[in-house]
């Protein structure tokens, strides 16, 4: 009885690392913060995707970077910085559970647009516009970005001249 009993026990130790990796639905969602990157952190172990995967290669680093240089950003970039960190990660949480790795970053580059427009990245200066967008130069050797891109300049420009 008592081997049975440390047997199990071991085993749940064992593991344990195993188990807190496993889906969202078993173990809550991650964390959104508009002043962290836990969350991507956290959905890389849940949805493995490797490095080339939205997680790695591109949530983590950019949140990481414009975490580290907000201070560097006017005080309504800033406060925007925050709030389409914290848009992002909520838009995420909905819909990448499940998906596969393509497809979780189709939706989150999607969201990028929504999230920038619904958090008014239209209402910035042209300067600081033209700031977050050099931060995310690496981003555009990818046609998808660059397609993003011309989405939110259509819709910055629907927002200034209404058809």
């Amino acid at each position: 009885m008592k081997f049975t009993r440390n047997l199990i026990l071991t085993s749940v130790f064992l593991l344990s690392p195993v188990l807190f990796a496993m889906d969202s639905d078993l173990f809550g969602e991650c964390p959104t913060s508009n002043t962290s990157c836990e969350f991507y952190r956290c959905k890389a172990a849940q949805q493995p995707c490797g490095k080339n995967g939205y997680w790695e290669n591109f949530g983590i680093p950019y949140c990481e970077v414009f975490v580290k240089d907000e201070h560097k950003f006017s005080p309504d970039s800033q406060i925007w910085l925050q709030d389409v960190r914290l848009c992002l990660q909520v838009r995420l949480q909905e819909t990448a559970t499940g998906l596969t790795c393509s497809k979780i970053k189709k939706a989150a580059m999607h969201d990028h647009v929504s999230c920038y427009v619904d958090t008014g990245f239209c209402n910035l200066t042209m300067r600081e516009q033209f700031k977050i967008m050099w931060y995310l130069k690496g981003a555009l050797r990818d046609l998808k970005t660059w397609q993003e891109a011309e989405l939110l300049r259509r819709a910055c420009q629907n927002t200034y001249f209404p058809q």
